[in-house]
């Protein structure tokens, strides 16, 4: 979060634009390296694609970090119910190459884009569109667990490339995710 909110005006992001790009990268990374960078657990929700643990962070609630409240009083402040301010610079000795790779990508690909723009851009993924029904029944929940199986299908929109990747070689990352995620 401290990284992408660095990376825009004034070091201050909204919380949607946070949970997009957040999942792009990890989404890219987990395609690429067999792992996701944070370790979140992603929703398809009306506004698109949100990771919960991110979320519950930002909002003050329980998390399954050891230590949320010291992360966000020495990272983060809120400058209103939807923005937040990087208030120190990230350590960047918890992100690996790849994942400062995986981020940076990111921010040059998507990283313009507003909240809405990029909340738009979720509703065209693999991830979004297998509960796009549900999302859109008034009468059905608003959230629902999304499979991390799905992060390794195409997208049909364009994503200037970044996520059109070789099926084969998804498939071996697939794998090689799956081996390691269970032990």
């Amino acid at each position: 979060m401290t990284y992408l909110a660095t990376h825009q005006p004034n070091n201050t992001i909204d919380n949607r634009k946070a949970y997009k790009l957040l999942w792009l990268a990890d989404r890219y990374h987990l395609r690429k390296y067999g792992r996701t960078i944070t370790g979140d657990t992603y929703y398809a929700m009306p506004y698109g694609i949100v990771p919960s643990d991110t979320k519950c962070l930002l909002e003050g609630k329980k998390t399954k970090m050891s230590n949320p409240s010291g992360y966000k009083n020495k990272y983060i402040a809120s400058v209103n119910s939807h923005q937040f301010k990087a208030i120190s610079e990230p350590d960047l000795k918890i992100f690996s190459d790849s994942d400062q790779n995986a981020l940076d990508l990111v921010l040059d690909v998507f990283g313009h884009l507003d909240a809405h723009q990029l909340s738009e851009l979720s509703h065209h993924f693999p991830e979004w569109l297998y509960f796009k029904d549900l999302l859109e029944d008034e009468n059905a929940k608003n959230s629902y667990k999304i499979d991390l199986d799905l992060f390794f299908e195409n997208a049909t929109v364009d994503s200037k490339g970044v996520f059109d990747d070789n099926p084969d070689l998804l498939n071996l990352t697939k794998e090689l995710y799956h081996q390691y995620s269970h032990v």
